[in-house]
């Protein structure tokens, strides 16, 4: 399945690799047609068909169903079935589970982040630039001295750079992004506690940033379908 204009686009069976050491990753455009936007709201299920309904702008509404619709056929063409057969349980935190893979997402702006492994715990992030924002303040109350200062001298892309590995490592591990705020992230292996994960940043389009991390301190190979 391949980002296009207006959603993803279908490809074979199992097209996913197995291997541990690959996380697959899709870029996807909420800018979709009024035909697409109702294929992809036919893949949800009651309870997110109730979120979305709920939503309170056209726009939130779109991008939930986007979202979600295209993780449901990234996931369903992983495992080799439909969409609509895929069945989430919610974990620790309320992060989406399912048995047999591995998915995470992320949404900012009019982009999604998608990323599947097969196998190892993954958390991905896109965060869209924002330049009024304070972030040498934030910096200074969330993140290690270190990273403070580089925020101070590097601005808003140094910080969402490390706000985007924070996001990444936190969704791997499925825990709360407070565990992860204070520790450095800057190096490719994260120790959390005892546990490792390795995360690298992602192109993306100019004015966002994103990262990608999974369990475990072995490198792994970003594809994009």
């Amino acid at each position: 399945m391949s980002a296009r204009r207006g959603g993803v686009s279908p490809v074979a069976r199992g097209g996913c690799e197995t291997d541990e050491s690959v996380v697959s990753t899709w870029l996807i455009s909420d800018d979709v047609s009024a035909a697409e936007l109702a294929e992809f709201f036919q893949t949800l299920d009651a309870a997110e068909r109730r979120r979305a309904d709920r939503l309170d702008t056209a726009q939130g509404r779109q991008r939930f169903i986007v979202a979600h619709g295209a993780v449901r056929r990234i996931v369903a063409d992983h495992l080799g079935m439909s969409p609509a057969e895929l069945t989430w349980r919610i974990g620790r935190h309320g992060k989406p589970e399912l048995p047999g893979v591995q998915v995470n997402y992320s949404h900012s702006g009019s982009l999604c982040l998608v990323a599947l492994s097969a196998a190892r715990q993954v958390g991905a992030d896109i965060q869209r630039l924002v330049p009024s924002l304070d972030v040498t303040a934030m910096a200074r109350r969330y993140f290690p001295a270190d990273e403070a200062r580089a925020v101070a001298e590097g601005g808003s892309d140094v910080f969402a750079r490390l706000w985007t590995r924070k996001e990444a490592v936190c969704k791997a591990l499925g825990g709360r992004l407070t565990q992860v705020l204070p520790l450095p992230v800057a190096a490719d292996v994260v120790q959390v506690g005892s546990s490792a994960y390795r995360v690298v940043d992602l192109r993306v389009p100019p004015g966002f940033r994103a990262a990608v991390a999974l369990s475990g301190a072995e490198p792994f190979t970003v594809e994009r379908p």
